[in-house]
């Protein structure tokens, strides 16, 4: 199983789920229909290398 970190929340998310986005050619991964939709409103903000992720 391959594994990604959602980067909304924080946490390790199987890849094989539905809940991605490709954002700038990069497919992004998420536990929740909530975080897709949060980085899917503002996506600068999630990568923004200060950010922190909340769990």
């Amino acid at each position: 199983m391959a594994s990604a970190t959602d980067p909304v929340c924080g946490m390790e998310v199987d890849t094989t789920t539905d809940l991605h986005f490709e954002y700038e050619g990069e497919k992004y991964y998420f536990c929740s229909r909530g975080c897709k939709l949060e980085f899917e409103d503002d996506p600068e903000k999630y990568l923004d290398p200060d950010y922190e992720p909340h769990m």
